[in-house]
């Protein structure tokens, strides 16, 4: 258990793993791939790329959070077909399969999602889901009072028709 918590306790640095994103789409597609607003004249094909994230508090100790990476894909006039963007989607589906490798962890992702937008339903958006546990790195405030000990009672049927009681103490660590 102690090694599982040092993997997730690793601080997960947002602009590395969009590096790594970055990367990896220039590597398999050969074409420029932008992290910042372009507005006109980029040349067709090109990937932008832009992530927003939410942080959840768990506990004093752990934090869940989700990065969120928006892939946007703009083709070649020629290229503005079923088959072609099937095929990009198929691509990148292929280069995230097994998640994010960092070098002091690997995160999983949850889910790819595709649509497609624009005025002709050309431009082709993908949306990356990165959900990861991080351990909370600031300094608690020394008047936060915690629980040192809960009592907990697990009541259990088990499907033969008499309940099983269970009474328990968890301690703090």
């Amino acid at each position: 258990m102690e090694r599982c918590v040092d993997i997730l306790a690793e601080v997960v640095k947002q602009a590395q793993v969009l590096t790594i994103i970055i990367n990896k789409l220039t590597k398999e597609f050969g074409c420029k791939v932008y992290s910042d607003e372009v507005k006109e004249d980029f040349g067709k094909p090109c990937f932008f790329v832009a992530a927003t994230s939410v942080m959840r508090p768990m506990t004093v100790s752990w934090m869940h959070k989700e990065l969120t990476v928006g892939i946007t894909y703009y083709p070649k006039d020629k290229d503005k077909n079923e088959l072609a963007y099937l095929d990009v989607i198929d691509r990148i589906q292929a280069l995230f399969q097994v998640g994010i490798q960092l070098p002091e962890r690997n995160l999983k992702i949850e889910s790819i999602e595709d649509d497609r937008v624009g005025e002709e339903q050309d431009v082709l958006q993908i949306r990356i889901a990165i959900p990861y546990l991080e351990q909370v790195t600031g300094e608690r405030s020394q008047s936060t009072n915690l629980i040192e000990e809960v009592d907990m009672e697990t009541i259990h049927d088990g499907g033969r028709n008499h309940q099983e009681t269970f009474p328990d103490v968890i301690a703090k660590e």
